[in-house]
Order: structure tokens, then C-alpha cells, then sequence
């Protein structure tokens, strides 16, 4: 007996209808799956690639020169007085630019008329990125109200403060150090 010979029964309505539904790939409920997991993809790099990222804190902090001491300072212009043109090949301007650069502005500024100290307004600190005015009241609690203090902070301080205010390492993550050199001009 052969296939041509064999007898197909008829089927129903609702047999012929579930045959004729599209199964594997052409399936509509692949194309739902897919465009599911298009949608979950788009989602996870939109969110990945489109974070702020604060630069300064991924720049590396840029090495100051130290304030030079008072007895090399004298050795130099007693040696100055001796000998000027070795003291000239020694000492570069270009060095002493930098260090007079690297030196922070006096927190008091003595009156030319009364000559008297007078106190420099502390800085708006929440004009950096992270601090806000509750923030900058702690800050100010433990005496840091100027750019330039927050831009002399060393690791050390730094790490005490963030255990001391519970900062959780915003310090570094949000560049405050760097922020305050630009803002100070140091």
C-alpha cells in the first residue's frame, strides 16, 4: 500500500486551524521574545553609556612644588650677593613661577588705610558639584569655608574626613580637591 493509497482522515475545524498556525521561527511569538530582549538591551547600554562621568576625578592630580624653606631661600640670596650669574643658571624662573604659584592666598588681607586685619568672606562651596548647603554648613563646622583650604586637603585629611562625616568616598568620586584648585586658581 502506498502513501497516495493510504486513507487521510478528515479533521475538524479546530485541528486544520491549529496546523496551519505558524510554529519555529515564523512564530509571532518569537518576534515578541526578540523585541523583548532588542528593548532590555537598549535599555541596559542607555542607561551604561549615558551616566555622567565627572572628568576631573578620572584626571590625575597635578603635582605642586613645595614652598621653598626659609634657609634655602636665604642661602640663595646670600649666594645671589656672592656670585649672580650662578644663582641665575641655578634658580630658573620657571621654578620660581611655580613656586610662588603653589603657595595658597592669606586668608587675612591687612587694610592699606587702617592697617589692620580684615577677615575674607568665606567662599560658596556649594557652587562645587556634591555640596549642597547641608554640606557646606558641616564643612564650615570643621573650619573649611574657602576653595583653597579644600584644594591643600591631602590624602590623609581626606581619608580622616570621609570617616569622620561619613562621606562613603565622595571626596575622591566627585573630584572635590580638583574642583576646589580650578574654582581657587591654585
Amino acid at each position: 500500500m502506498t502513501l497516495a493509497d493510504a486513507k487521510i482522515p478528515e479533521l475538524d475545524e479546530t485541528t486544520a486551524k491549529a496546523l496551519r498556525l505558524p510554529v519555529g521561527l515564523t512564530s509571532p511569538l518569537w518576534l515578541m521574545i526578540g523585541s523583548a530582549a532588542m528593548v532590555g538591551a537598549a535599555f541596559f547600554w542607555a542607561t551604561k553609556w549615558m551616566t555622567p562621568v565627572n572628568v576631573e576625578a578620572l584626571l590625575p592630580t597635578p603635582k605642586v612644588l613645595p614652598k621653598p624653606e626659609p634657609e634655602v631661600e636665604a642661602a640663595i640670596e646670600k649666594a645671589a650677593d656672592v656670585a649672580p650669574e650662578l644663582v641665575e643658571e641655578i634658580v630658573e624662573a620657571p621654578v620660581l613661577e611655580a613656586l610662588a604659584e603653589a603657595v595658597p592666598e592669606p586668608e587675612v588681607v591687612i587694610d592699606p588705610v587702617i592697617e589692620a586685619p580684615v577677615a575674607l568672606e568665606p567662599d560658596d562651596l556649594t557652587v562645587m558639584t556634591g555640596i549642597g548647603p547641608k554640606m557646606a554648613a558641616m564643612l564650615a563646622e570643621k573650619g573649611f569655608t574657602r576653595f583653597a583650604q579644600i584644594a591643600a586637603w591631602s590624602e590623609d585629611e581626606i581619608a580622616v574626613l570621609d570617616k569622620e562625616m561619613k562621606l562613603m568616598g565622595r571626596v575622591a568620586r566627585e573630584a572635590w580637591v580638583a574642583q576646589a584648585r580650578r574654582l581657587a586658581g591654585v
